[in-house]
């Protein structure tokens, strides 16, 4: 086991005292397939994401209508006491009315 450690060592000394390489600019044609590639993925994306927004805000037009549809279930009833208010509600404005 020793001898792996010391040739691992030895590698890596080496290799941190090789000089590093130059990093040249990327050939034209690639440089021009690389943009090409993203701009045609750009236009591809667009009707995704319309798709996308409209699916998110159909969702939360549901999730409010199913909360007032839910608050309108829970909701007690008015019954007798809502009819005997808007009764006295009337009369107030008709005494107020000459």
């Amino acid at each position: 086991m020793k001898a792996s450690d010391e040739f691992l060592r030895r590698l890596l000394d080496a290799a941190a005292k090789a000089p590093p390489e130059a990093i040249g600019a990327p050939p034209f044609g690639l440089e021009t397939r690389v943009l090409a590639n993203w701009r045609a993925a750009r236009e591809d994306d667009e009707p995704a994401f319309l798709f996308l927004f409209l699916r998110r805000a159909m969702v939360g037009a549901t999730f409010v209508l199913l909360l007032c549809a839910a608050w309108s279930f829970t909701r007690p009833s008015i019954g007798l006491a809502g009819e005997e208010a808007a009764q006295l509600d009337y009369q107030i404005q008709m005494s107020l009315n000459p």
